[in-house]
């Protein structure tokens, strides 16, 4: 008996494996121990595409382990684990993988990316592979885009009324930089994508500096980052001005240079859409005045800043009211927010896979810049000033965005504790996470 034949991931890791996730995968395996038919040269690959599909995961996982190939998929956020393989059964998963994405499948020891689309009943579903080496074997990790999870429109991101109105008047207006501020998996490329879908019904000129393109938008000229012929994020930018841009999408701000030629394409008129790294809305002053911005630069041309999170959504199908836990009642005296009368909690149905949640929706803190924070910039505020003003303003941060969300029954406390919002820097003293529509 050979050592595939003999593998049994039960008794190989006591993780529990959701064996039902890669379903589609694992029965493509089994039909094909003796070697993959020679008119299904990719069965296992694109069965587990499939799968990925199916159950809405963004990201699939294939680790390799002293045993064999764990994968895993990220389903609304979170990573769960969904096959172990053996040894032969992971080799030639990600070997396919590889040639799927024109990789050289025989090159073992560099890291290397490729993009490609497979045809699915679906219809189109575009895939970004990376490889990297690793101690037991090659690291997979893919991401799946499918273009039906695209959201298409600004009233789909989960905002509340207030903070859509404000972000709709300035779309009617544009001008300044407009900032989604958050950290890495907070859905920010989504917000900016569904701006765009807005903005190419308008009669502007729009375009796009990203690393990567990850969706095609008609109407609206995307241009790929190339570092290694010379097209950064600066370059491009002074590129896109010779070409008459109303708008220009700058994917993220990731270095001083590029926040200085950003900055430098708005106070020339353009309006600059673009992403950076801040835990909230204020904080956004503090990474600008990070990467060398003066306090004039950011007072004349911040238009905008959006500050978010992602949580996963209850299923609506098997979510439960109940009482606020122990644990629960200490996080609220310690953040000195009032304790809601009742909380909800998942429950388990097929609809959901029995994960209690389905989807993830964003909690958002919207800050349009008013005369009052422009001086405020202009002398030099530090972000708890800037909170304190923007409560009294009842301004509302994001933290009482995730709270009102998890009292409606949308999500539940344990997502809001999760992201790690509370702390001194927000305490309600400097400002949140007070304050009302």
């Amino acid at each position: 008996m050979t050592e595939e034949e003999n593998w049994n991931p039960q008794t190989a890791e006591e993780r529990p494996i959701d064996a039902h996730l890669a379903g589609s995968l694992i029965d493509s395996l089994g039909a094909n121990e003796e070697g993959e038919p020679p008119d299904e040269p990719f069965g296992a690959a694109e069965a587990l595409v499939d799968d990925a599909v199916r159950e809405r995961a963004t990201d699939v996982h294939l680790d390799p382990e002293a045993r064999g190939l764990r994968v895993r998929m990220r389903i609304d956020g979170v990573m769960r684990d969904a096959a172990l393989l053996a040894p032969q059964q992971g080799y030639r998963l990600i070997n396919q993988l590889k040639s799927l994405g024109g990789i050289d499948p025989i090159a073992q020891f560099g890291a290397d990316e490729a993009r490609f689309g497979l045809e699915r009943e679906e219809g189109q579903i575009d895939l970004r592979l990376a490889v990297v080496p690793s101690l037991h074997g090659q690291k997979l990790t893919l991401r799946v885009l499918d273009p039906r999870q695209v959201v298409y429109g600004i009233h789909e991101l989960g905002l509340n009324e207030t903070s859509l109105e404000r972000i709709q008047h300035w779309l009617a207006s544009l001008g300044g930089v407009f900032a989604v501020a958050g950290p890495v998996g907070a859905g920010k490329t989504t917000t900016l994508y569904a701006l765009l879908h807005g903005l190419k019904l308008q009669a502007c000129s729009v375009s796009t500096l990203e690393d990567p393109v990850e969706y095609s938008v008609d109407g609206i000229n995307q241009v790929q980052i190339d570092q290694e012929h010379g097209l950064t994020f600066p370059e491009g930018l002074r590129a896109l001005a010779r070409h008459d841009p109303d708008v220009i999408l700058v994917g993220e701000l990731r270095d001083a240079a590029t926040a200085r030629a950003a900055y430098g394409a708005a106070a020339l008129g353009r309006t600059i859409l673009t992403t950076l790294h801040s835990r909230d809305a204020a904080g956004a002053v503090t990474t600008l005045r990070y990467y060398g911005l003066n306090d004039r630069d950011i007072a004349t041309t911040l238009s905008v800043v959006v500050a978010q999170r992602l949580v996963r959504t209850l299923c609506p199908h098997c979510r439960r009211e109940t009482a606020p836990t122990d644990e629960e009642k200490r996080w609220f005296e310690l953040i000195e927010v009032p304790l809601p009368d009742s909380s909800w909690e998942p429950g388990r149905c097929d609809r959901c896979g029995q994960s209690g949640f389905f989807g993830q929706t964003g909690v958002f803190e919207v800050w349009r810049l008013e005369e009052e924070d422009y001086h405020l910039l202009l002398d030099g505020a530090t972000e708890r000033a800037i909170r304190t003003s923007l409560a009294a303003r009842d301004h509302k941060h994001f933290l009482a965005d995730a709270l009102d969300k998890a009292q409606s029954g949308v999500t539940t406390l344990a997502e809001v504790q999760r992201l790690h919002l509370a702390g001194p820097a927000l305490s309600p003293s400097a400002g949140t996470p007070g304050g009302s529509d």
